[in-house]
């Protein structure tokens, strides 16, 4: 993480009376308020959870050849007591060397922590041919612990899969079985597609056995499966999909699992967005008994799952699959989660939070690592006075006004904003070097209309006004900084959106973000990339299009039957923008798995985009829009989602 002064802003004015501002106050910072904020896979999530770090972090630290320690278990021994924590070893990039397993254990509650070595590792005359044995998980079951870890030759993308060991104790030795649970190679493509399998949790039920693990199609798509078995070892039977992007439901791409857990009779899996950010989290779940069926399965908690801190080992936010969680006897919840350091090295580290209690009741976090987080709200405020506290590393905005295009700029992994997401805006830019007031146009050119330094007192006591008439106002204390108009880039007369912008290696701790004014429900643009990224695609159906015709001057031609779009957000009407004409042909529309609507994009003559296919009011929550060709060729422009 880039090191830089920790500001906090703070302002004392915020329950005065604003000539032109309309009454009603409401701090967004407090975690009632928790859905107005966007969160999403790529553009960041302002989180509100509750973990707190433990002291020693990091617990391991890769050094070369083994410089991507950046997977882990975490294993709470009801036999003996004590907590173990598993560690996969990679070298960096992942393939060389062979990847192994450490092993620490902890016998003071997570105080002190041993390093007990190498407990697993490939062996040139069994099926891994010496290569891979990284990600395990453990069970304890009738005076033995058993094991399931991913395993792979030396070229980890030829050939692996998943593999079964038993041990006596934790710490082994560790019993291999001769044959692998699943060998890739000799599975069959589920969809067509998903056929490499990895990242495997082993879960006790009532009458059977249950593995959870991963299928993939990288860099688009990522699947969550389920395995089940009378005996730990297997036989297992064939796999299914439990959640992934193919579905016409809704569910946030780029989603990478591993490890799952169990607490009160379900079992929860913890996902981590695998963008260039690294700071989205989710968690799904489903009741243990029934996991293996695709119906079981609800999305738990989006976003304000995690959030990271501004410190040294944990500059990649969480790199790797996600934290490993544990709820011991007295109810904590523990999380062992991996990240990489400032050089780029691999860490271990160790929160815990009480597992009743998944959010503070005030403030959240909203962190930019490998490339920038935005964050905007449901609701609109034309004229409003903003009250605002926060502790910043880095370089933080607030903008409003917001007419901007959501959307990631590439549909696969390592995606990050869209350039035409810092678009039409004004935004105030501040960081340890001063603050600036900002504008920027369609093109996304800034401009900037006032700059001044950052007071000597670590408390700024500020607020920020934008009244009917366009006139801004900046105070800090009783002193104006700033009063005039900034120019408007659009004739809208609703509003645009609220919101904040993070810097990469930047991180932003908000604790007031109170609004007084009349809000509006905002209306919020994604982009044809986000259909992309949504359905799992990438270009090879599609051809890029530019042209007036096209809401942001940019879409997609769908060039094959294969085309297929969805939408994943949240809202109370979604409308599909699209242009019109005579080179077009028919879509289907399919709203939360429905029934298909045909929708006729076939015109006499080429008019701009504007709402194809609305669907009308519907109750507030999530919801995916499917958009699926017949054949010819149609355009993919952007979806609006109001709320």
């Amino acid at each position: 993480m880039r090191s830089s002064s920790c500001l906090r802003l703070a302002c004392l004015l915020g329950c005065l009376a604003i000539p032109g501002v309309r009454a009603g106050r409401v701090d967004l910072a407090e975690s009632v308020h928790i859905e107005e904020w966007v969160r999403h896979p790529v553009y960041g999530d302002p989180s509100f959870d509750a973990f707190e770090r433990l002291p020693g972090n990091p617990i391991h630290r890769g050094a070369p050849p083994f410089a991507w320690p950046v997977n882990g278990f975490l294993f709470h021994d009801p036999q003996g007591g004590g907590l173990y924590a598993y560690i996969g070893d990679y070298g960096e990039g992942y393939l060389s060397p062979p990847s192994r397993c450490l092993l620490y254990r902890s016998a003071d509650a997570g105080r002190n922590w041993a390093s007990l070595g190498v407990v697993l590792q490939g062996d040139p005359g069994a099926f891994d041919k010496g290569g891979h044995t990284p990600d395990v998980s453990v069970v304890y079951d009738a005076g033995r612990y058993h094991m399931i870890y991913d395993w792979g030759e030396k070229d980890f993308n030829q050939e692996g899969g998943i593999a079964y060991a038993w041990a006596e104790r934790p710490e082994g030795p560790w019993h291999r079985a001769p044959e692998p649970v699943v060998r890739n190679t000799t599975q069959a493509k589920l969809l067509g597609a998903y056929q490499r399998t990895y990242a495997a949790t082993l879960v006790k039920r009532a009458k059977d056995w249950l593995v959870l693990g991963m299928k993939d199609v990288p860099p688009q798509r990522w699947a969550l499966f389920a395995i089940t078995a009378p005996h730990p070892a297997g036989p297992y039977g064939p796999p299914r999909l439990v959640r992934n992007v193919d579905g016409d439901y809704f569910h946030p791409p780029l989603m990478e699992f591993f490890p799952a857990f169990v607490q009160d009779g379900f079992v929860y899996a913890p996902a981590t967005s695998v963008a260039r950010n690294r700071n989205f989290n989710a968690l799904f779940r489903a009741p243990l008994e029934r996991a293996e069926d695709p119906a079981a399965w609800e999305l738990f908690r989006h976003g304000s799952v995690w959030h990271s801190e501004p410190v040294g080992h944990e500059a990649a936010g969480i790199w790797g699959q996600t934290f490993s969680g544990c709820v011991d006897p007295a109810g904590m919840l523990w999380a062992l989660f991996p990240s990489r350091d400032s050089r780029g090295m691999g860490t271990i580290n160790l929160a815990r939070r009480p597992w009743p209690t998944s959010q503070r009741e005030r403030g959240f976090v909203l962190s930019g690592h490998g490339g920038p987080s935005l964050t905007c709200l449901r609701r609109a405020w034309g004229d409003f006075q903003l009250d605002f506290a926060g502790r910043l590393h880095g370089q933080a905005r607030v903008f409003w006004d917001y007419r901007g295009a959501l959307g990631p700029d590439q549909p696969a992994s390592d995606a990050t904003l869209h350039p035409l997401a810092w678009v039409n805006c004004q935004a105030l830019e501040w960081s340890a070097d001063g603050w600036r007031l900002l504008s920027v146009d369609a093109a996304g050119k800034t401009n900037v209309h006032a700059a001044g330094n950052h007071p000597a007192d670590p408390l700024w006591r500020g607020t920020l006004e934008r009244h009917a008439d366009g006139r801004v106002v900046l105070r800090h204390g009783d002193r104006t900084l700033w009063e005039g108009r900034l120019p408007a880039n659009h004739r809208e007369a609703a509003p645009g959106a609220l919101g904040l912008w993070v810097n990469a290696h930047s991180h932003l701790a908000v604790e007031r973000f109170a609004v007084t004014g009349e809000p509006q429900p905002a209306r919020l643009a994604y982009l044809f990339t986000e259909g992309l990224l949504g359905a799992g695609q990438g270009l090879a159906a599609w051809r890029a299009a530019t042209g007036p015709e096209y809401r942001f001057g940019q879409g997609l031609v769908a060039t094959n039957q294969a085309a297929r779009a969805k939408w994943n957000v949240a809202g109370t009407r979604l409308s599909l923008w699209a242009p019109t004409g005579p080179q077009w042909g028919k879509i289907s529309v399919v709203l939360n798995g429905a029934t298909p609507v045909t929708v006729d994009l076939r015109a006499p003559a080429v008019t701009p985009s504007h709402p194809v296919w609305s669907s009308g009011p519907m109750a507030r929550g999530f919801h995916a829009v499917v958009v699926q060709g017949g054949g010819d060729p149609f355009p993919l422009d952007s979806l609006e989602a109001e709320d």
